[in-house]
């Protein structure tokens, strides 16, 4: 089955939190610093010996420290004024060797019912030099893959709605890029 976000607009993505909280957190060490605001990798013990760990922002406003923002788990950064807020995983699986190449799903709908098969892959699927194809999401049309939309969002996905083999570049992930400026 497949495994939704089920989140939209970027707010979702991310909590304002207190210096105070912020404070309480086992570690924070320093990961990025430009002139938007520092990006922080905390950690924070959960029950047992068990930690998390995610990225927390300060944002630079005016040449000054301004709020901080505890940015969900799931946030990577992609260059030193942009984040990319990934979904779920679709598929969770323990063979990883793929995943670079990224993520072929099959989805069928039949009337209000849509089914989704992460682990599909094409019986027939053509040569891809997958190294070559850029962000977005691809869907099987006559043998070749097609690019339907060069936004891999789960709501462009979800607008779209493509029926039979879908692949998603590496990451294989559903994901938005927003820059550190629309944290707010």
């Amino acid at each position: 089955m497949f495994s939704s976000c089920a989140r939209t607009g970027l707010k979702k993505y991310y909590t304002r939190i207190s210096p105070e909280e912020f404070a309480s957190y086992d570690s924070a060490i320093l990961k990025l610093k430009s002139k938007y605001g520092n990006v922080y990798h905390a950690y924070q013990h959960a029950r047992g010996n068990f930690k998390i760990d995610f990225l927390v922002y300060q944002k630079i406003e005016n040449g000054e420290k301004g709020g901080l923002y505890k940015l969900d788990s799931f946030t990577g950064i992609k260059n030193d004024s942009t984040f990319i807020f990934y979904g779920n995983p679709l598929v969770m699986t323990s063979d990883t060797t793929n995943w670079p190449r990224g993520l072929w799903f099959h989805t069928h709908t039949e009337g209000s019912t849509t089914d989704f098969q992460t682990d599909s892959v094409p019986r027939n699927k053509p040569d891809i030099n997958y190294s070559a194809l850029s962000m977005g999401i691809y869907n099987l049309q006559k043998g070749k893959l097609v690019k339907i939309s060069a936004i891999q969002s789960e709501e462009e996905f979800n607008r779209l709605h493509p029926e039979g083999f879908v692949y998603l570049p590496n990451p294989g992930r559903f994901y938005i890029l927003a820059k550190f400026t629309q944290v707010k």
